[in-house]
């Protein structure tokens, strides 16, 4: 291994993501790790709690080497769209050769052997797509049309990281990637635990929580980097973007259910509901409870406001990523050299100079979170035209 890349959100970036680096680094032998992340808006249909540019100086000064941004037309998508948009911008990089994961099962074999019965069993593929309509969560959609085959896979499945992982081996099956699938064991508490523990690692979860609910981000020294701790000065959280959201919901809703229909994730049942509802009336946590059912679970209708709020249509996620946005890299490192030699997509570095139809995934989304940073703080933050890559 040299070259190793991880995929990331570090929303906020705690101890254990600390931890996979050393163990990447100083245990596993790689000479260099590069970070896909996700910006300003994340998988679960949120706002990132700290803008990108902080979170990549958080990695770097954990010892990342360089940080890239995914762009968030995949950053906002289900987990498969997720996956295959990080493993494209990891295959473009033309100098990876490993991806690491955190998963609760570390064995890559199982793994690998789940993404071959999913990615190739029609049968499976029509119970899978059955069960999202019928309202389960991914995890459990596809634990349950594997759960005939095989019942212990079905059951590792419904971890959210194992499954994440066996969507990372997919995607670097499909484009015939040589990258080779690192999964290393998820260490502390589990994916999505809202209680902070006693000791060892809290999760992302938990650490937002605790946030939202008041706490300072000093009162959560035992779990994250005196860097992160820094950075959560300014926490924003998805209720921060309600207006901006009503606005937008408002304006659609002249032209009837139909105008919902082109954004990502959306369904004519969440189209209709919302047009029973008063939205410009309604926080976003508030809406998303008053469009939950049975048949769509919270995770999905949060990413189908925030691709409404963010303009990400169903077409945008079925294209490549058409470029690679260095969001930070540290100067000691070879990695930076060695990408701009061999990656296979444009480098976008000084935006002055990128055309901007490369640019246009990245902008809005940006100098919108930087817009409720100011509303909220009144703190300004530079613009996708000025924010100039962090160096260490």
């Amino acid at each position: 291994m040299k070259i190793a890349a991880v995929i990331a959100e570090y929303n906020p970036f705690h101890n254990g993501h600390a931890a996979q680096l050393e163990t990447l680094k100083n245990k596993l032998g790689a000479e260099s790790v590069l970070v896909i992340m996700s910006g300003d808006f994340v998988q679960r249909g949120e706002a990132a709690i700290a803008d990108k540019a902080s979170r990549t100086r958080m990695a770097l000064e954990a010892g990342a080497d360089l940080v890239i941004e995914l762009p968030p037309p995949w950053a906002t998508g289900s987990a498969e769209r997720f996956a295959k948009g990080a493993v494209r911008q990891a295959e473009a990089c033309g100098c990876v050769d490993t991806l690491a994961f955190g998963a609760s099962c570390p064995d890559a074999a199982r793994l690998g052997a789940l993404a071959e019965v999913l990615g190739q069993e029609e049968r499976l593929q029509s119970t899978l797509r059955d069960g999202l309509k019928n309202g389960l969560s991914y995890p459990a959609a596809s634990a349950a049309a594997l759960e005939e085959i095989d019942p212990e896979g079905a059951a590792l499945l419904r971890d959210p990281n194992n499954l994440l992982g066996v969507e990372y081996i997919k995607a670097l099956r499909e484009t015939g990637s040589g990258i080779r699938p690192l999964p290393l064991e998820r260490l502390g508490s589990p994916h999505g635990a809202a209680a902070l523990p006693a000791e060892g690692f809290a999760s992302a979860g938990a650490i937002r929580t605790a946030l939202r609910q008041g706490a300072k981000p000093e009162e959560l020294s035992r779990f994250l980097p005196e860097s992160t701790i820094r950075a959560l000065d300014r926490p924003l959280f998805s209720d921060d973007f309600s207006a901006a959201l009503s606005a937008g919901l408002l304006q659609l809703a002249e032209d009837g259910p139909e105008a919902f229909l082109p954004f990502a994730d959306s369904a004519p049942e969440l189209a209709a509901r919302l047009m029973t509802l008063k939205p410009y009336a309604l926080r976003f946590s508030e809406l998303v409870q008053r469009l939950r059912t049975k048949a769509f679970t919270e995770a999905r209708i949060r990413r189908f406001l925030i691709h409404i709020l963010l303009g990400i249509r169903k077409e945008d996620q079925m294209k490549d990523p058409e470029a690679i946005r260095i969001l930070g890299l540290r100067q000691d490192s070879d990695l930076p050299a060695l990408l701009k030699k061999q990656a296979r997509l444009p480098l976008i570095t000084k935006t002055a100079d990128v055309p901007p139809a490369l640019l246009r995934p990245y902008v809005y989304p940006h100098h919108l979170y930087c817009q409720q940073v100011y509303f909220r703080y009144g703190a300004s933050l530079p613009d996708e035209y000025r924010q100039s890559p962090v160096v260490l």
